[in-house]
């Protein structure tokens, strides 16, 4: 009893002192370190990253020496973040199928409707907008400029520097600062792959992580100096925190997403300004999920009543202990991409059970590299902590399912009103201690890892070559396939690729990932049927993926199918009105109606908003040719020949160079 009582108090929300009618006048900004542990700043650890900005934040407020993450991946973590709740209530669980429904308040909402300024700035196209994180805010720049997710690696998305999420996020601040303001300002640098700009790159040769973090600590110098000098930091409470760690080789695993040791969950968390004692260091755990009731209290504001963090006041002002002693933290990743086992765990100051097809106990204080599975030595403590686990996820505990959410209510029935009935459609991903430990799977894991790093240096027979023996030692693990796919297609395999895709799906392990690359392969292949019913697949489970939708899209072209190639291009225009190639395509199925104007529109609106995509170039080029305007017709077609790579327009280029020799001497 006494076990259910404490972890009932543990969830349970804590009521702020300082709530009242009138929002406090003052500011919050928010600082997210994507991919930083802890101890690889130096205000935790000398000896690896110098971090004298963050230092400063540090040795002038307060430095938490046990924050801990609630999932050890970006989406789900930035959500536990704002709503201050866990993902079993939050419900963005995982890095796909999975939005935040704006029926979960967040710091962004509740500011926002109390008449706060709110504005993110974000590195990286993991927190995209249509994944439901933009909620509450005024301004949402998630513009990744020129970078483009289709040929990356999975896992691997668009992402800008720094400095650039810095320049955007100080000139907001310039134009917006006399208002009260929640500003949320994400850095990506620190995730793989590593590849920080100089002096770093030269000065961290040895360890580019360490680079990238160093790098980043000085774009956050930039945002404190702003601060500074516009008269805000004394009115400002200043948080930095990192969403998850890094593994770098510890327990096997090279990056994050995997375990649920201590290498990925525990972050950097820095709090400063207005009531912050400085220089005060914190043993006690806090988590991630107490971020938002601690700025709601803060700001004399109601935090959401979904919450189940709390304000962290009480223990910075005065020490006095809060219920944060308990802190779940959760892992589908590995069973959503890897077939294996999804991991669960509950930590204390003391003790944390990860559970998994065979449990593990640490004791923290003594071993905290969580080397000593101690679970045969202590079940009583490990079965209370089992028993605190179900009373998070109590609705799983007997279920044994989660159900995804690809998109939001708004924008499912929106996809309906295209004529996408199932657009947006649920499934079921099936859970449970029955499928394989990750923890018995190290070897196939390092074999992924080597076979990114090696797909990464373009050596793609090596890349092949290694993930075939990895399949052998892991037979039913989907991103296997998709990586011996990839290292194919990019040896010109394209038959070979479409065979192991294919054997993925006749195993019944297909990701919409598989699906994805499959529809493509038989694009490419001219097996438009076979194409159209691939990427009809993959959308069904993952509509935000908006290169498959184009692909789709194309293929209907080709098909002949105009309005279902409209609806393709349109079901991206209603997640994300900038995606350039979406314009390209409704410029495509105007010119099939015989619509010049509209084609134009859409065309040049596409060059607008992405000038390196060569494809509405060449339409513009054509469009002008046929209409007989010379002058415009050669300017479309010379930027197509100036910008249009050889590798992947290499029948076309000799036809459109003909074209501006016919029109130059007036054929």
């Amino acid at each position: 009893m006494m076990a259910l009582f404490l972890c009932l108090s543990a969830c349970r929300h804590h009521e702020p002192a300082r709530a009242s009618a009138a929002p406090r006048d003052a500011n919050v900004l928010l600082v997210t370190l994507d991919t930083t542990r802890a101890d690889h700043l130096s205000c935790y650890a000398p000896g690896h990253a110098r971090t004298p900005h963050l230092d400063a934040l540090a040795a002038r407020g307060v430095r938490f020496l046990h924050a801990t993450a609630q999932v050890p991946l970006t989406l789900p973590s930035h959500a536990s973040i704002m709503t201050g709740a866990y993902p079993t209530v939050h419900g963005l669980r995982d890095m796909g199928g999975f939005v935040l429904d704006k029926s979960h308040p967040t710091i962004a909402s509740i500011t926002q409707a109390a008449g706060f300024s709110t504005a993110a700035f974000v590195g990286s196209r993991v927190v995209a907008k249509h994944f439901g994180l933009a909620n509450g805010f005024d301004t949402y720049d998630d513009d990744m400029g020129e970078e483009k997710e289709e040929g990356k690696l999975p896992g691997v998305f668009p992402e800008r520097r720094a400095s650039v999420v810095t320049d955007r996020a100080l000139e907001w601040l310039k134009q917006n600062g006399r208002s009260r303001f929640f500003l949320w300002v994400h850095y990506y640098d620190p995730h793989a792959p590593y590849d920080p700009p100089e002096p770093y790159k030269g000065q961290y040769a040895r360890s580019p992580y360490d680079g990238e973090i160093a790098y980043m600590d000085e774009q956050v110098g930039r945002l404190l100096a702003l601060l500074e000098s516009e008269g805000l930091a004394a009115r400002t409470l200043i948080i930095a925190i990192g969403d998850h760690g890094e593994s770098l080789g510890d327990h096997g695993e090279m990056n994050h997403g995997i375990f649920l040791y201590d290498s990925t969950l525990h972050v950097p968390f820095l709090l400063a300004g207005p009531d912050v004692p400085s220089g005060k260091v914190i043993a006690e755990q806090v988590r991630s999920i107490d971020v938002h009731p601690t700025v709601m209290e803060f700001l004399h504001l109601k935090p959401s009543p979904q919450a189940q963090g709390v304000s962290l006041w009480p223990l910075i002002e005065e020490g006095k202990l809060v219920h944060s002693n308990y802190s779940y933290g959760e892992t589908l990743y590995p069973r959503t991409y890897m077939g294996w086992s999804e991991l669960r765990a509950m930590r204390t100051n003391t003790w944390k059970l990860i559970l998994a097809p065979h449990p593990e106990l640490y004791n923290l204080e003594r071993d905290p590299g969580e080397t000593q599975n101690l679970m045969a030595k202590f079940p009583a403590e490990g079965d209370q902590l089992q028993n605190q686990i179900w009373e998070v996820a109590a609705s799983e505990a007997h279920a044994k399912k989660v159900t995804t959410v690809p998109v939001d209510e708004q924008t499912r029935q929106e996809l309906e009103s295209l004529g996408y009935v199932s657009g947006g459609s649920s499934h079921e991903i099936q859970l449970g201690t029955q499928a394989p430990d990750p923890k018995d799977r190290i070897g196939a894991l390092r074999i992924l890892d080597e076979v990114a790093t090696t797909l990464n240096h373009h050596d793609y027979s090596r890349a092949a070559e290694l993930m075939q023996e990895g399949l052998r030692q892991d037979p039913a693990n989907p991103l296997a396939y998709t990586y011996l796919a990839i290292a194919f297609e990019r040896m010109g395999q394209l038959t070979r690729a479409t065979e192991v895709l294919r054997q993925a799906v006749d195993l019944h392990i297909a990701t919409d990932t598989i699906y994805a690359r499959l529809g493509k392969s038989y694009l490419r292949l001219h097996e438009l049927d076979k194409a159209v019913d691939a990427m009809s697949r993959a959308n069904l489970i993952n509509p935000t993926d908006l290169d498959n939708l184009r692909n789709l899209g194309t293929a209907q072209l080709q098909f002949g199918r105009v309005n279902e190639a409209e609806k393709a291009f349109k079901a991206i225009t209603l997640q994300n009105d900038h995606y350039s190639p979406a314009y390209n395509g409704l410029g495509l199925v105007a010119i099939q109606r015989g619509d010049g104007d509209s084609a134009r529109a859409d065309f040049e609106k596409a060059v607008a908003l992405d000038p390196t995509e060569v494809e509405p170039l060449l339409n513009l080029g054509v469009l002008f040719d046929k209409a007989g305007d010379k002058s415009q017709a050669l300017r479309y077609y010379q930027q197509f020949l100036d910008k249009a790579s050889p590798k992947d327009y290499g029948d076309l280029i000799p036809k459109v160079r003909a074209a501006v020799r016919d029109l130059k001497s007036g054929a």
